[in-house]
């Protein structure tokens, strides 16, 4: 066989190779990019090791439920919009994003678009959903579909079916005369059974609001970071952190120690 043929030979089994298979933290590491106006940090995403923690039980097939506790500018809202675009481009399904309000609805929308603007292999993905209604509420793609819902419009979540239900700053949502949006949203997933993905995050507002019951009812896991002088693991919390103060009294955050 010459070179030629050889080399063609290479080329042509390359193209039947199946991809490698990734992790959602390792496909997103990859593939997602951040546009300039939505990020202070702009470009290929990169992952902080709570993210990926957070992904990693997403992969889990064991795992059902991924409820997060969390405190404000942490970039879980950045971290779902990467999560859709692997189950967009790997593991088509339907898809149902839950926000507090219509209009913070249509802001995760237009930032999703955005991204996937910005990411090649995720550009032209999306399509407009059928009928006159929104299209900016409803998409399709290949193997599946993704809404975009006010928890404050209770009525948007019937006669839909999902797989994947991502929910965001769950403690802001209110109750109307239809119930507990949480529970409605989740009833929407009750086809799919053992298969479907339920992802909830807040910060807290509430001491028992939704977010802290569904942590409650996790396996709690905490994210911990090592003793820079023992090694030894804990969760870092504010009662453990001191700081010096000027001569006026303000704090000095870059005098900070844990």
């Amino acid at each position: 066989m010459t070179d030629t043929l050889q080399i063609l030979r290479r080329d042509a089994l390359a193209l039947l190779r199946p991809p490698p298979s990734l992790s959602t933290a390792e496909w997103i590491e990859r593939n997602v990019y951040l546009p300039d106006a939505a990020s202070a940090l702009p470009g290929r995403m990169r992952l902080w090791l709570y993210q990926r923690g957070i992904c990693d039980a997403l992969d889990d097939p064991a795992i059902e439920r991924v409820s997060v506790l969390k405190s404000a500018r942490i970039g879980y809202s950045a971290l779902v919009q990467g999560i859709i675009g692997s189950f967009v481009a790997n593991h088509p399904a339907p898809i149902m994003a839950l926000q507090p309000t219509t209009d913070d609805a249509r802001r995760f929308a237009v930032d999703l678009e955005e991204v996937f603007d910005a990411s090649p292999t995720l550009r032209g993905l999306l399509t407009p959903g059928e009928g006159d209604r929104s299209t900016m509420y409803d998409r399709r793609f290949a193997g599946g579909s993704l809404k975009f819902v006010g928890a404050r419009a209770p009525r948007n979540l019937r006669g839909h079916t999902v797989r994947i239900l991502l929910m965001d700053e769950v403690d802001g949502y209110e109750a109307t005369e239809e119930g507990d949006p949480v529970a409605l949203a989740t009833e929407r997933t009750r086809t799919f059974g053992r298969n479907r993905k339920i992802v909830m995050g807040s910060t807290p507002v509430f001491e028992t609001g939704p977010i802290s019951r569904a942590y409650a009812a996790s396996d709690k896991r905490i994210f911990e970071v090592p003793c820079p002088s023992c090694g030894d693991f804990s969760e870092i919390q504010w009662s453990d952190l001191t700081w010096q103060q000027d001569a006026d009294g303000r704090h000095m955050p870059e005098t900070v120690t844990w």
